[in-house]
């Protein structure tokens, strides 16, 4: 589900050492008859060999070559100053003030951006960085990726608001031009399209998936549904059934440009029927010809409506004639429709050791309660046994202790302590792998070591390349005790080597650049003693001249200073953090860190060492994993049911990079939901969140609750009975004609009967319009969802019958929505496709190929929204697991049968009232990232 870490290959040294002995080494040395063969580290394997004083020297050739007379430091590169332009523009898209389009479609600048320019920014008022200009050649710079919803700049040609306005004006204002137009939906017109198939059940008519899923395993898998139903199934895309919970296959109701266009998924794909009563949909064919805007109709709209209106009369008296119902069904006592769903396996790692797969347990005779095997009892009388919580050691397990005047020798500390009777005091050396690989490498390490222990007064020194133990096992156990280590230690010194291209005076800080790549050198550096001074100790200038570094200088030796910068004044007391804030950032400043990995599991590893609840190590455990089970031993924070709330901003992001699309923090997320347990693929099981089913099939009437006026009621029944009327009427007017002239009363009732049902009758599509478009005070909660887009007045119709204004667009549901202010500082959603940078996007999902976002449409009939937004697959079910800035974060879940697995597909942002409706659901198998496709 996450990117996988690049773990460089072992090499002799380790990148954590292990158990290097210095005095084998130089005796082999002595005997040797030549000099034992050395090189230096180039860091290239590793991409750490950055030269600053190289890249100044590029920039001011650079500079030479232009003619410009700004300073070296000015950069100029064309990338750099495109992203550059970009953190400009995102800074000036958060100020209020005018903005305006440009030609054609795209939004442009009114002025160039400030800062460095090139040929091309001074054309189109921003640079597009070629391997981008190569991947969209046919788009325009307004497709440019920039975060956020916004693709419009500021201009300055206009005036600003004055200091005196009743409102702030948007920041965000749409394009003038008219919103993305697809095709017209056909509807059952696609009965005859060429990939249309049939079959009895309904939908009836479909498109078979176009692609594949990619998996190897082509045989059918198992599954089992909340009913306790077992069966085998091929592989194809399902859903569970709202209607009696079972497994049913995925058909999605598309917009007609992407059922036309060639099939490209591996779902099922239907066309959109109007759903909405029959009798409103012949009312609205009558009358969809005339403006909705207020304005007069044209004589050619008049004379379309004229055509149709005799027509539609005769259909709705025809209509009339029998009982027909024009509200929806009410279903769940108005509730949404429950996710039928039960997870039947095991965690992978669970909080309650209960529920452990390996605990076998046997019912014994005689007796009331089953009893455990001996090892369930021996696991019972372990603290946390399923996630053991490691011990603190109090002392490192081994040290390169100080022999007389010179030399050094490698014990075991206990062992130590019992000859001396006394706590062995240590300095620590820390270095990187990167400089120092080869043995003789390493024994830079140990002078540096006994020098510093010497000067210092201590009994011994820790090396990691002689101190981490003897066998593979004692290494891994010991890698996890890194930061015990570090806070036992009396003082650390670093020991750096060459830095491929570096020259004096700027190799030792290019060294430690390339040393504070390394994840361990980030709590090695926090957890030494506040207000120490660290020597730096370079192996081409030998132990003579040391660097001192201030601890809490450290960060401006590091590419994430700001951030990292706050956990040094956290740890010399400076400020305080809170230990989610503590754990956020310090993963951020870990994810920077991506070297000197031992296990897969050594970036939540490093995180622990700053905790006080430590997992013990496990070597099998994945990254996530490994972090998931640091979430469970420290649930005061709720940090992983905090994350999995968060919504990614690329579908590459790394479930460790904790950025979030919505700009919001962890601590800003208040979950609603607990992780239970950790299943495998890097998957959570949650517990007691709010949950409902999607429709994708086709939409449904909606059953709806209006306030009676008299004249709905006097139009309502009195329309009602119309047909009646018609009917008394002809047989009043026939039975008069029979009778002779001695019945003329009859035939004179029957011709008042006839003319009223007639104008009744004759006015019948205006009226039905009247009668129902009252405002709706209730609606039966659905979740419709579509692929593609359609204008709201078209899904109004089809789901209401006429566009009568019930429907309104999301203001922030999504990261595709769009908002302003209107005259009254009203914030009113927008049609989506008003931003150009999303119609773009509509446009290229018709054509999506494997993997690649598409473009779906989600409808409330709760909260009467619509919200567009982007997933890779149709998501089956709306989680809620949490809220943030009042509104509920809806996890979007595509479903993985085979494993049980809902994945998040997308997040939206909810109102709190659909939590009313909905009902919870059992224990839930979730993951973050799919990638079954």
């Amino acid at each position: 589900m996450s990117a996988q870490v690049p773990y460089p290959p072992a090499s002799p040294a380790t990148s954590h050492g292990g158990n290097l002995d210095p005095n084998e080494v130089r005796l082999r040395q002595r005997q040797a008859s030549a000099a034992f063969p050395s090189y230096s580290c180039d860091g290239s394997s590793h991409g750490g060999n950055t030269d600053p004083n190289a890249v100044r020297l590029r920039l001011a050739q650079m500079q030479q070559s232009s003619g410009s007379s700004a300073p070296v430091a000015q950069v100029t590169e064309p990338d750099t100053v495109w992203m550059w332009q970009q953190a400009y523009v995102r800074q000036v898209q958060m100020q209020p003030g005018p903005y305006k389009a440009g030609p054609s479609s795209n939004m442009v600048a009114s002025s160039p951006l400030p800062g460095p320019q090139t040929a091309q920014t001074a054309q189109s008022g921003q640079y597009v960085p070629a391997q981008y200009r190569q991947q969209y050649p046919n788009r325009g710079h307004a497709q440019t990726p920039i975060q956020g919803n916004t693709s419009y700049f500021p201009t300055n040609s206009q005036p600003q608001p004055s200091p005196g306005a009743s409102y702030a004006p948007s920041p965000y204002q749409p394009s003038q031009t008219s919103p993305y137009q697809g095709r017209p939906e056909q509807g059952y017109k696609n009965i005859f399209h060429q990939r249309s198939k049939w079959r009895i059940k309904w939908p009836n008519y479909f498109q078979i998936a176009g692609i594949s899923r990619l998996t190897s395993d082509t045989s059918e898998k198992h599954h089992r549904d909340m009913m306790q139903r077992a069966k085998d199934f091929p592989a194809e895309e399902y859903y569970l059934s709202p209607f009696d919970g079972h497994l049913a296959k995925l058909f999605v109701q598309s917009t007609q440009e992407i059922y036309d266009a060639d099939p490209n998924s591996t779902w099922r794909r239907t066309f959109i029927r109007d759903q909405s009563p029959l009798i409103l949909q012949i009312a609205n064919w009558a009358l969809e010809s005339l403006p909705t805007n207020g304005q007069e109709a044209t004589g050619e709209e008049t004379a379309i409506v004229a055509a149709k209106w005799i027509p539609s009369c005769v259909a709705i008296l025809f209509l009339m004639i029998f009982p027909v119902s024009v509200a929806g069904e009410v279903r769940n006592n108005g509730m949404y429709d429950a996710l039928p769903y039960r997870f039947w396996g095991y965690p992978y790692h669970a909080r309650n050791p209960q529920e452990d797969k390996r605990r076998v347990q046997i019912q014994s005779p005689g007796l009331s309660h089953p009893s455990a095997t001996p090892s369930v009892q021996h696991s019972r009388s372990t603290k946390s046994a399923l996630n053991p919580i490691s011990e603190r050691p109090i002392e490192p397990k081994y040290l390169c202790f100080l022999k007389g005047t010179e030399g050094v020798e490698i014990l075991e500390v206990s062992q130590w302590r019992r000859d001396h009777d006394i706590a062995a005091t240590y300095v620590l050396v820390s270095y990187t792998s990167e400089q120092f690989r080869t043995e003789e490498d390493q024994l830079f390490l140990h002078d540096v070591g006994e020098h510093v222990a010497r000067r210092a007064g201590v009994q011994a020194y820790w090396v990691g390349c002689s101190c981490l133990g003897n066998t593979t096992e004692e290494q891994q156990d010991n890698v996890g005790r890194i930061s015990d280590v570090v806070r036992g230690a009396r003082s650390m010194a670093i020991a750096v080597g060459d830095v491929s291209g570096q020259e004096q005076p700027n190799v030792n800080t290019a060294a430690l650049r390339q040393w504070g790549t390394r994840v361990w050198t980030l709590p090695e550096v926090l957890l030494t003693p506040s207000n120490s001074e660290i020597e730096v100790y370079n192996r081409t200038t030998g132990l003579d001249a040391p660097m001192l570094v201030y601890k809490r200088n450290f960060a401006t030796l590091w590419g994430d200073a700001s951030i990292s910068r706050e956990l040094i004044d956290h740890y010399e007391g400076n400020l305080t953090l809170s230990s989610l804030e503590l754990v956020t950032i310090a993963l951020k400043c870990l994810h920077s860190r991506q070297k000197g990995f031992y296990l897969q599991g050594d970036m939540a590893y490093a995180l622990m060492g700053l905790l006080r609840r430590r997992p013990s190590v496990v070597k099998s455990d994945s990254a996530f994993q490994a972090f998931a089970r640091l979430s469970l031993a420290n649930d005061n924070d709720l940090l992983l049911e905090r994350l999995i709330c968060t919504l990614p901003k690329s579908l590459s992001q790394p479930w460790y990079d904790m950025d979030d699309q919505w700009d919001v923090s962890l601590w800003d997320i208040l979950p609603s939901t607990q992780v239970c347990g950790i299943a495998d693929n890097d998957t959570v099981i949650i517990d007691g969140c709010y949950a409902a089913a999607i429709r994708w099939k086709a939409f449904a009437a909606v059953a709806n609750l209006t306030r009676d006026s008299w004249g709905r009621f006097f139009f309502r029944y009195f329309f009602r009975s119309t047909s009646y009327l018609f009917i008394v009427g002809i047989s009043l007017v026939a039975a008069g004609s029979a009778a002779g002239g001695g019945r003329i009363s009859l035939t004179a009732v029957g011709a008042i009967f006839l003319t009223i049902s007639l104008l009744v009758i004759l006015g019948s599509p205006y009226i039905i319009r009247k009668i129902y478009t009252g405002k709706l005070w209730g609606t039966q909660a659905w979740y419709f969802g579509f692929e593609g887009y359609m204008d709201i007045s078209t899904i109004e119709q089809h789901i209401f019958g006429a566009d009568m204004g019930h429907l309104k667009w999301s203001t922030n549901g999504s990261p595709l929505s769009v908002h302003t202010a209107n005259e009254y500082g009203e914030c009113i959603g927008r049609d989506p496709t008003s931003n150009t940078e999303t119609a773009d996007k509509v446009k290229r999902a018709i054509n999506a190929k494997r993997g690649e976002p598409r473009i779906f449409t989600l409808v409330d009939t709760y909260t009467l929204t619509v919200t567009v937004f982007e997933a890779v697959r149709p998501p089956i079910a709306v989680v809620m697991c949490g809220a943030e800035g009042g509104m509920q974060r809806a996890l979007l879940c595509s479903y993985e049968w085979s494993s049980q697995t809902l994945y998040r597909e997308s997040v939206l942002r909810m109102e709190t009232v659909v939590l009313d409706q909905m009902a919870r659901v059992g224990r839930l198998r979730l993951g973050l990232r799919r990638e079954d496709l």
